[in-house]
């Protein structure tokens, strides 16, 4: 019983991997991706994050990604997810004074060149940049 219950959660989890990929495809190849792209700008502007300046690069084996923060991001959480050939960047900053603290996020998609192992994934931080080296999804 729980290899079957295991294996019916393994098919969901493929065909929800499936309609997210159909999903992104859609709005990556149609009109509306210039226009969440544009509404996604006009939102984070003003915003204390959106100075963050992302570089994505390739080789035969592996996807670069680096990330560089703004210099007053000292404190806070970075989060990175991947779905279909996206990079999700969660990023939550703490701002504290000396009597109270804030919390601001930022959320920032980027298309990857290719798929990517997301399981052998590295990255390092070290003055003020996120670098990330992700080895590309073998095909089987």
């Amino acid at each position: 019983m729980k290899q079957e219950d295991e294996k019916k959660k393994h098919e969901l989890l493929a065909n929800e991997d499936i309609l997210y990929e159909a999903i992104e495809q859609f709005f990556a190849s149609s009109p509306f991706h210039e226009i969440l792209n544009s509404a996604e700008a006009l939102m984070t502007t003003s915003h204390s994050l959106a100075s963050i300046a992302t570089n994505v690069t390739e080789d035969e084996d592996h996807v670069y990604i680096e990330i560089q923060f703004p210099d007053h991001f000292v404190e806070g959480d970075i989060a990175l997810e991947v779905k279909a050939q996206y990079l999700h960047l969660y990023v939550q900053e703490t701002i504290k004074t000396d009597t109270s603290s804030s919390y601001s996020s930022f959320t920032k998609t980027i298309l990857m060149p290719a798929k990517i192992d997301e399981t052998n994934m590295k990255s390092i931080w070290k003055d003020q940049t996120l670098r990330v080296t992700a080895p590309k999804q073998t095909t089987q």
